[in-house]
């Protein structure tokens, strides 16, 4: 039997802010809730960007990488969203 660590409290240095219109700034503290984010709010899913911040996040909640590595992954993917918005 093999058993996967999982820490769900793991959070980032800086949190980022992602800027929804009609709303306040959302605090993403943690690949736990980039997460989320992406899979509920994100309305183009599918692209290299988002699959690689989806990977990085669960595996820095793995403990298989550094969350910042998933931080500067959800950074690119929410990039590309707002681009793609605004086009």
């Amino acid at each position: 039997m093999s058993v996967i660590r999982v820490n769900f409290d793991t959070e980032w240095e800086v949190p980022v802010f992602v800027n929804r219109e009609g709303f306040h700034d959302l605090a993403i503290d943690g690949p736990r809730e980039a997460l989320r984010y992406m899979q509920n709010d994100f309305l183009r899913r599918g692209s290299e960007l988002y699959w690689n911040a989806i990977d990085a996040c669960y595996a820095s909640l793995r403990c298989r990488t550094d969350p910042e590595r998933g931080r500067a992954h959800f950074i690119a993917a929410c990039g590309e969203q707002q681009s793609r918005l605004h086009s």
